[in-house]
């Protein structure tokens, strides 16, 4: 279908309904190349290699910097969920 076509066809609610979709669940080569990878992964009895080990590509290439960027956002977040679900629980009391 050519962008035009998909254009006239589709809303831009439904696209990012899948792009939505595809970060939940990717769709195409790299859920492919995972896939494989946990298969080779455990073919060799999981030992003391990682799956990203027998990924073709790097999935996240990011400076060291960046991923411990990241890793620190992701544990904020994950702490102020904890924060707001013990108010919530204080207040219930």
């Amino acid at each position: 279908m050519t962008v035009s076509q998909l254009s006239s066809e589709m809303t831009s609610q439904e696209l990012t309904e899948w792009m939505a979709y595809d970060r939940f669940d990717p769709i195409g080569g790299f859920r492919q190349d995972l896939q494989t990878a946990h298969l080779l992964y455990e073919k060799r009895g999981g030992d003391d290699k990682n799956i990203s080990d027998f990924l073709p590509v790097n999935p996240n290439p990011m400076t060291d910097e960046q991923r411990a960027e990241l890793e620190k956002q992701k544990r904020i977040a994950e702490l102020q969920v904890q924060t707001e679900q013990m108010i919530a629980m204080f207040d219930s009391m």
